[in-house]
């Protein structure tokens, strides 16, 4: 914790103050008992015309919204796209689930070739691992790394030959479609934080307060058994204008 101040401004109308707190907090499987005394010094910073604000904000996704999401941009994608070859894989469905730092996705596919008039062919459900990377500058959670679980590989023999060809062209369609496009949750959130600072402006005897939000970004992202987090900080201005003093 810190606290921070610049050295008064007077003019005729106003002394303008300027103070600042900085304070991080955690969330902790078990009750704590924090210990925070003031800061027994002041850092002593340049005046500014307009109070800045920071707050970090956690987005929670569940997974379940993630299939969601990952299904409608997957489900019945043909692969290869072009119809091309002898081959071809049928998505049905995907759903995905994290693992250490990776995110397996299990996907239910049909496989069939198109060589002959009987397109022979069977179904059977794949394993492939990615590596969530947050795409900070287009706020799109992106899968890297993409490849096939070893298992899923072996497995891969069943489905013949067409599925082993159809397959690198699966992988990299996973690339560039398995993503999470995070502006909607973003664009709740920064409604959320303007809509907590809308109470906070209300006026109080005495006291004006003008904070508004400026803008939100992302800059991290953190999962469980059955959350994708999604760390963004929100920032603002705030400036208080005090034109009574309580009497005591």
């Amino acid at each position: 914790m810190g606290a921070f101040s610049a050295q008064p401004r007077i003019d005729q109308n106003a002394v303008t103050l300027t103070l600042g707190l900085m304070a991080e907090t955690r969330v902790t499987p078990s009750e704590s008992k924090p210990d925070c005394p003031f800061p027994s010094q002041l850092q002593i910073v340049q005046q500014v015309d307009q109070g800045r604000i920071a707050i970090g904000v956690p987005i929670d996704v569940p997974f379940t919204e993630v299939n969601r999401i990952l299904n409608a941009q997957l489900k019945g994608r043909n692969f290869p796209e072009d119809n091309s070859g002898s081959f071809a894989i049928t998505v049905l469905g995907a759903t995905v689930a994290p693992s250490d730092d990776r995110l397996l996705i299990s996907l239910h596919i049909r496989a069939r070739e198109r060589k002959t008039f009987f397109g022979f062919g069977a179904e059977a459900t794949v394993h492939v691992w990615g590596r969530p990377l947050l795409d900070r500058e287009h706020q799109i959670l992106r899968l890297a790394d993409i490849a096939l679980d070893v298992q899923s590989e072996a497995a891969f023999g069943l489905l013949g030959a067409a599925a082993r060809a159809a397959m690198p062209y699966l992988q990299a369609a996973l690339g560039d479609n398995a993503m999470v496009d995070l502006k909607p949750f973003a664009a709740n959130a920064e409604h959320s934080i303007g809509a907590a600072l809308a109470e906070f402006r209300q006026a109080e005897p005495g006291m004006q307060v003008d904070a508004a939000v400026t803008g939100l970004r992302l800059v991290d992202i953190e999962y469980d058994s059955k959350i994708l987090r999604i760390v963004a900080e929100a920032e603002g201005n705030v400036r208080v204008a005090v034109s009574a003093l309580p009497r005591q």
